[in-house]
């Protein structure tokens, strides 16, 4: 996949992402898109080559709040 379709791919996968951070959190959009966007999890998961997109919006969502809550995340290894 080139860059810019990348790039379109992952905004459309992170969308609801940022939409259950906003609700789970009581976040404002906005608010929710930087938590997102300037989490350790976020540098990881922005990379094609980890391809954590392919987990469940839920699974996605628990990462990122095992960071805020624990300052680590543990990635579900597939067997």
């Amino acid at each position: 996949m080139d860059n810019d379709s990348y790039i379109s791919f992952m905004a459309l996968q992170s969308h609801p992402i940022v939409e259950t951070i906003a609700l789970t959190h009581n976040l404002t959009k906005r608010n929710a898109l930087d938590l997102f966007y300037n989490s350790n999890f976020y540098r990881v998961y922005e990379r094609e080559n980890t391809k954590l997109w392919h987990f469940s919006n839920v699974t996605l969502v628990d990462l990122l709040n095992q960071e805020i809550l624990t300052g680590h995340i543990e990635f579900p290894v597939e067997g």
